[in-house]
C-alpha cells in the first residue's frame, strides 16, 4: 500500500527528529505533533501527496520539510506542488 508507507515514512521522520504524540487525520492529509509543550501541525494537498514518490518524499522530508517544522515550532506547515507556506496553527475540533 503505497499511501500507508508514505504515511509510515512521515511519521518516521518525525520521530526521529524528536517529535512525539503524532496523530494522523487522514482528510486533510494533516499530522500533528509535539515538541514539549509546543504542538506543530504538517500537512499536504492531496494531489501533492498522490503524485510524489516515497524517495522523492523522504528526500523532502530530511532536506526541506523537517527544517521548515524546526524553524517554526508551533506553527502550521503547509506542503504542495508550489512549495512551503507557513501560517499560525488554529485549534480545530
Amino acid at each position: 500500500m503505497p499511501e500507508f508507507s508514505k504515511n509510515q515514512a512521515i511519521i518516521t521522520a518525525l520521530r526521529s527528529a524528536g517529535y512525539q504524540h503524532i496523530t494522523l487525520s487522514v482528510v486533510p492529509k494533516r499530522f500533528l505533533f509535539d515538541l514539549g509543550s509546543c504542538q506543530s501541525e504538517l500537512e499536504f494537498s492531496r494531489t501533492f501527496l498522490d503524485d510524489t514518490s516515497l524517495d522523492i518524499l523522504q528526500q523532502l522530508m530530511q532536506g526541506k520539510i523537517l527544517p521548515a517544522i524546526n524553524q517554526y515550532l508551533g506553527k502550521r506547515v503547509y506542503v504542495n506542488a508550489n512549495g512551503i507556506t507557513v501560517t499560525p496553527r488554529f485549534s480545530r475540533n
